[in-house]
Order: C-alpha cells, then structure tokens, then sequence
C-alpha cells in the first residue's frame, strides 16, 4: 500500500489528539477527530457522517414510506419529525427516539461509544446510544434502526 508509513503515523497522531484532555470541553473538534480516524481505518460511512452529532440531526428517509425524517438529538430534544423547522417549537408531529441500550451495542456502536467514554466525551457517548438507536417515522409511524437509515443513505 501506497504511503503506508505516513497512514500509520497519521493514525498514530490522531489517535494522540483524541486521547488529549484539552478536548473534554470541546466535543466538536472531537467528533471531527474521531472521524478522521474511522476514515483512516476504512469506516466510509461513518467516516464521513459521524459530523451529524455536530449538528444534533440526521436527515434520512424511512424505509417503509420513504418520508423525510428529521432525527434530532441535542439542543432541541431527542426526536424524529417530518418538519425542517422543528426548531421554531411548530405544532408539527415529534415522536421520541429510542436509544439503543449500552450494554446491547457491538461492533463499531460498541467501539464508539466505549471510545466516547473512556475519553471523557459523555456528551458525545449519550447521542451515540440515539443514533445507533431506533426511531419511528413521523409519518407512517414506521420503526427503523437509525444508524441502518444514515448507512444506506449515504453508504450507497
């Protein structure tokens, strides 16, 4: 492989950043690390998409109607709404999310989460259990897997 030094030695230091306790106050820059180093390990998806906990929303469609839905974890509260302006406390239709229960994540849930905590990012590990949780369509009313919905909109 191509520049196989230099990729370890990235991934060396991104993995220093993460581990940096000037980043517990900062967990923006943190998720941008921890997508670097996903990309550097090969997770495209979640390379790319883990900036979603950034932005407290993901939007995908529902599997079973394929309706826009809004999953808002954060500032707003923890739902899923057809409404794109769901911050403007409109009467639109909020369902609650459902987090995935810590001790049933495995695989890069488990690895994420277990990351986010034993770097001191409770913040980051709480919405983690949301996206790698279910959601209901706020139309249809549809259960889906959250994380299955980003992975197959944006995984291709």
């Amino acid at each position: 492989m191509a520049y196989a030094a230099e990729m370890s030695d990235l991934l060396q230091l991104t993995e220093e950043a993460l581990r940096d306790p000037g980043l517990s106050g900062d967990p923006g820059t943190y998720v941008y690390l921890l997508a670097v180093l996903l990309s550097f390990e090969g997770v495209e998806v979640w390379g790319e998409q883990l900036d979603g906990l950034n932005d407290d929303e993901y939007e995908v469609p529902c599997p079973i109607c394929s309706a826009e839905n809004f999953i808002v974890f954060g500032e707003y509260g923890f739902f899923s709404t057809t409404d794109s302006m769901y911050m403007n406390e409109s009467a639109a239709k909020k369902v609650p999310l459902r987090p995935a229960d810590v001790s049933a994540l495995e695989g890069p849930a488990q690895k994420l989460h277990s990351r986010a905590l034993a770097d001191h990012q409770t913040d980051v590990a709480s919405k983690l259990t949301y996206v790698f949780g279910k959601a209901q369509c706020a139309e249809c009313d549809a259960i889906f897997s959250v994380a299955d919905a980003v992975t197959n909109r944006w995984g291709g």
